[in-house]
């Protein structure tokens, strides 16, 4: 009875581990946060690329993201991109870490690029959720375009 209990409490605590914290975000938030002396606005877009690729025999990702991140104010070097998550209607996806890079075009400006296999209606509009530090960044209603 003993190990039954153990068990169960360990199953239990493995499967709130499992908890994104997409389950924390506030997607009613604007895309402004105050964050580390600096005012950090976000700026989506998002289109399917639907050109063909000669060569190749793999299928590739379709679904591009370019999410600016820009102040006025300089952007604290020591930030950290934690996580970045999109919300289609009621589903919603992370991006993995290995589907975006961060690149910082100047102090005043951040851009996170990423492609990703993630299946999307382009005809309906998406809301996209960067967490920087323990902040969340949201903007909701981003068109998702089509490239042929």
């Amino acid at each position: 009875m003993k190990r039954i209990m153990i068990v169960t409490a360990v199953i239990i605590g493995l499967a709130g581990c499992q908890m994104t914290s997409e389950d924390n975000i506030d997607w009613q938030q604007d895309n402004q946060v105050e964050l580390m002396n600096s005012k950090i606005e976000l700026n989506s877009a998002v289109w399917i690329d639907e050109m063909p690729s000669v060569g190749s025999e793999e299928d590739e990702s379709k679904l591009n993201l370019a999410l600016t991140l820009t102040s006025n104010q300089v952007i604290d070097p020591d930030i950290e991109i934690v996580e970045v998550v999109i919300r289609q209607g009621e589903e919603s996806w992370v991006i993995d870490e290995e589907e975006y890079d961060v690149r910082v075009n100047n102090n005043h400006s951040w851009e996170i690029a990423a492609k990703s296999f993630h299946v999307l209606d382009a005809s309906k509009p998406l809301d996209i959720a960067v967490q920087v530090n323990d902040e969340w960044i949201i903007q909701t209603n981003v068109s998702v375009d089509t490239v042929y």
